[in-house]
This record gives structure tokens, C-alpha cells and sequence, in this order.
């Protein structure tokens, strides 16, 4: 599964933030790889904690946070969600 091309990707990244976002938590690119490790902690299928495993390796080879955000539109909106809040 490529992030990039496979809305799956998305969607565990999506699953990751909500979940943030219903615990009243910031919502980065570092908070979602954290988010991200306690879901494969948690546990599933093999196919759940490997795509969890991409979605984790992906946004760990985004360097910089803020480029991660220039890069991966969803990924501004959710900074700017965070922002609102705050």
C-alpha cells in the first residue's frame, strides 16, 4: 500500500487524528505517529497493524513537520482544526 495513492493510508491517519481530537489532544505529525503506536498496540488484524505500520513509517520520513503540512493538504487542515481550538 503506498500512503500516497491508497486512501487506506488516509484513513488510518484519520482514524489516529479523530481519535486526538476527541481526547482534547494537539494534533502534529509527531502526536499522530504516538497515536498511531498505541493503535498497533491495541492490536487487529494483521492487514490493521500493517497498514498502521506504513502509516507510521510515512509520516516518520517526513523530515519536517511543517513541510509534512505543505505537502499533505489534510494534514493543514487538521494543524488548522487544532489552531481554531485553541
Amino acid at each position: 500500500m503506498s500512503i500516497q495513492h491508497d486512501g487506506k493510508g488516509h484513513v488510518i491517519i484519520g482514524e489516529a487524528a479523530l481519535s486526538l481530537a476527541l481526547g482534547e489532544k494537539a494534533i502534529s505529525v509527531r502526536s499522530l505517529i504516538a497515536e498511531l503506536g498505541h493503535m498497533a498496540q491495541a492490536g487487529g488484524s494483521d492487514k490493521r497493524l500493517a497498514e498502521i505500520s506504513e502509516a507510521r513509517s510515512w509520516l516518520k520520513s517526513l523530515h519536517e513537520p511543517e513541510q509534512a503540512v505543505r505537502r499533505v493538504p489534510y494534514l493543514r487542515t487538521l494543524a488548522d482544526l487544532n489552531d481554531e481550538k485553541n
